[in-house]
């Protein structure tokens, strides 16, 4: 897709607004990646996403899809300061992932959803 300038598609340019509020918000690394996945097979390249996130988000953004695409998780509530941490949940914090858990809907169309608030 090096010779396209601008998305093509409504569902592409979601997609990229999904991935510009996930890196906004801050959301874990599994859903940006799969956002960026969903772009590379409508044959967005790696460096036309770094640059729209580079636009829409700033270097912050565009510093974290390209630590992802290299293989590190360095945002999200996976790590911290680039280092992998997990810190045990309380039983009430448990009792509220396995809740959203149980609400939250399979695949990706979930997820997006999860973006605008849900919990």
């Amino acid at each position: 897709m090096n010779d396209k300038k601008e998305v093509q598609t409504m569902w592409s340019e979601s997609l990229l607004e999904h991935l510009y509020l996930a890196l906004k918000k801050d959301k874990e690394d599994a859903l940006i990646l799969e956002l960026i996945e969903e772009l590379r097979a409508k044959d967005y390249d790696d460096e036309f996403i770094i640059k729209k996130v580079t636009m829409k988000v700033g270097a912050p953004g565009a510093t974290r899809v390209t630590a992802l695409l290299s293989g590190k998780t360095i945002g999200g509530s996976n790590a911290v300061s680039g280092a992998s941490v997990e810190k045990p949940l309380s039983q009430a914090d448990q009792a509220r992932a396995n809740a959203a858990k149980k609400k939250a809907k399979e695949g990706l169309v979930g997820k997006i959803k999860g973006l605008f608030g849900g919990s």
